[in-house]
């Protein structure tokens, strides 16, 4: 009976070993019986951001300019790791991290494997490093991006062959029948891991490249899951194997550390329930069953390319836009990541930060309906529907396509016996909920006092079977969305 106690609280207490399957092997199944951590459930806001020679040619304006030259000329010379994580702490994110790689073979940390790295070209600084260690200063997590997968320098530690970008690589790459070959994959594998090693991220998130289904489904040839009969069956991901090697290999490194952690993918790119899904710049209608993200570019898609780095030609979302955004995708199971692009000095423009102080005081007043909550049985009422659901709706007809939210949106959240109802615009002397009168999911009783976020003022308010009405003060308390917290009994 003694050793069981010990046992069972040994189990209890040692890193890695409660709540987390140990020892994944690389295949679907094994991967299946990872769970989204519960420190995930309360993390709805999180920062990241473009950087790179992409930044020095928009800010040049030289179309000719190349990729190499670019990195040549990128010094980011006012790049200061704490800098930027003060701003996106007075913003109110919980998560952030760096893109580690973007667009071309430069990683964004001192990699063992290439000399195409930030410590020995470019910028001259580990920007994954110096970012994760901010931000963990800043009780954060750390999460960090892989977008294209480009292999410059010696392909693998195993293979010394050297791929130099300023000559045509291709051969090396598609050598198993047009397809990537297992050399360049090994490559790309031992970069990724590289990273996850040597910087521990609480996230790590792979872009369309990682899987290649986004393109399809884009293209209306994938429709949730099924190959449409008329369609291109071309899926320009990474081999599968590569895929289930990656994962297992962060899934077990996590469980070496002591911590959990999420994989975050795109569109079907791997098997349901294994990660959280992203929808890339766009939202979702409707109440998700599952947790996922979006990815939200802060500018506006008017001018490409590489609409995702900062380039003052693209109008940024304003604050009240990007709050709506937040409110609107929390109430809905989701979480928000914002791209916040700095300019090719490492800098922010005065806008960005302007934008993003905007947001923090408004999640200074109402964060805890946000933070730390969960979905109720409706996510909200209102006319305001989401006008193109899914991978870049909020990108479609230079931003036309985006919801814009009114006084009659409302959205719902919950934390324990308090149920938070956000109206997405001031509704003036009073706001009527239909969906909590009497007769709906609220008996009568069921509310035993409601405030408004942001003011001591009474609230005064009469529930009847068809509606609840809420009487609001003269003066709104912020700028934007108006939080109601009501008390159940």
């Amino acid at each position: 009976m003694y050793r069981i106690v010990i046992a069972t609280i040994l189990f209890a207490v040692l890193p890695g070993c409660a709540g987390q399957q140990q020892n994944y092997t690389p295949n679907w199944s094994s991967l299946h019986r990872h769970t989204t951590p519960e420190w995930l459930d309360g993390m709805k806001f999180g920062i990241y951001c473009h950087w790179g020679p992409q930044s020095v040619i928009l800010e040049t304006e030289d179309k000719k300019m190349g990729t190499l030259e670019a990195i040549e000329n990128w010094k980011g010379e006012k790049f200061s790791a704490s800098e930027w994580v003060d701003l996106f702490e007075a913003a109110g994110a919980q998560f952030a991290g760096p893109v580690a790689w973007h667009g071309s073979g430069m990683l964004n940390w001192d990699s063992k494997i290439t000399d195409w790295n930030t410590v020995e070209k470019g910028p001259k600084v580990d920007i994954f490093e110096s970012l994760a260690s901010e931000i963990r200063k800043r009780d954060m997590k750390v999460l960090a991006s892989f977008h294209s997968f480009t292999v410059w320098g010696p392909i693998s530690k195993d293979n010394p062959v050297y791929l130099d970008p300023a000559k045509d690589n291709s051969a090396y790459r598609r050598t198993n029948n047009g397809r990537t070959g297992d050399d360049y994959l090994q490559g790309v594998y031992e970069r990724i891991t590289e990273a996850v090693d040597t910087y521990q991220p609480d996230m790590v998130w792979v872009d369309v490249s990682f899987g290649g289904t986004l393109g399809g489904e884009l293209r209306g040839g994938f429709l949730e899951g099924k190959l449409l009969d008329s369609a291109d069956n071309s899926v320009p991901g990474i081999k599968e194997q590569y895929q289930q090697r990656l994962i297992s290999h962060y899934f077990n490194k996590a469980a070496e550390w002591g911590k959990e952690v999420e994989f975050i993918y795109k569109s079907f790119d791997i098997p349901p329930g294994i990660g959280l899904r992203d929808i890339e710049n766009g939202n979702l209608e409707g109440l998700q069953y599952d947790p996922w993200m979006s990815d939200i570019n802060m500018a506006q898609h008017h001018y490409w390319p590489s609409t995702w780095f900062y380039n003052p030609k693209n109008p940024l979302k304003d604050a009240n836009l990007l709050v709506d955004l937040l409110v609107d995708i929390t109430s809905k199971n989701g979480r928000m990541l914002l791209n916040v692009p700095p300019k090719a000095d490492g800098s922010f423009a005065q806008e960005v930060k302007d934008e993003l102080q905007e947001i923090g005081r408004w999640l200074k007043v109402n964060g805890e309906a946000v933070y730390g909550t969960i979905p109720w049985v409706f996510y909200g009422e209102g006319p305001t529907a989401v006008t193109s659901p899914g991978h870049h709706g909020q990108g479609k007809n230079r931003g036309k396509g985006i919801a814009l939210y009114t006084e009659k949106d409302i959205r719902f959240t919950q934390k324990d016996d308090i149920l938070y109802a956000i109206c997405l615009g001031w509704p003036g002397e009073k706001l009527s909920i239909r969906t909590l009168g009497h007769r709906g999911k609220l008996y009568p009783g069921d509310i035993e006092s409601i405030s408004l976020l942001g003011t001591d003022e009474k609230i005064t308010w009469e529930q009847t079977a068809d509606e609840l009405i809420v009487r609001f003060p003269e003066i709104p308390p912020c700028k934007y969305a108006y939080c109601l917290k009501i008390d159940r009994k």
